[in-house]
């Protein structure tokens, strides 16, 4: 799924590398990184059934779920990597939003801007 240099630079603690290489404001990132977090991961993974509660209503679901497959966890490299192809066309889709305050708040990351 993408870039695997990307995925292999990118982790849960920011790194320049990662920002420099994903197309994403480091604020961006971090804010990935706020909602991955409030997933509450287990040994660095999440439920992707969690996951798919939270947006199963949301604008991106299905091509979430065509995403994320029959996986049933995701890293945060591999969540990182479906939420930044989704954050970059949402950027190119609509320009005017700014995607940087996501503290967390996952359904709004997923809703339709």
């Amino acid at each position: 799924m993408g870039n695997s240099n990307l995925t292999q630079t990118c982790n849960q603690d920011i790194s320049q590398s990662c920002q420099q290489n994903s197309g994403l404001t480091e604020q961006e990132i971090e804010g990935i990184k706020n909602v991955f977090n409030s997933l509450d991961p287990k040994d660095g993974v999440i439920s992707t059934e969690t996951l798919r509660k939270l947006y199963r209503d949301s604008y991106d679901a299905p091509k979430l779920n065509d995403q994320i497959g029959n996986r049933e966890s995701l890293t945060f490299q591999e969540f990182f990597e479906v939420m930044r192809i989704n954050m970059l066309e949402k950027k190119k889709n609509f320009p005017n939003v700014e995607f940087n305050d996501m503290d967390g708040n996952v359904q709004c990351f997923f809703c339709q801007p």
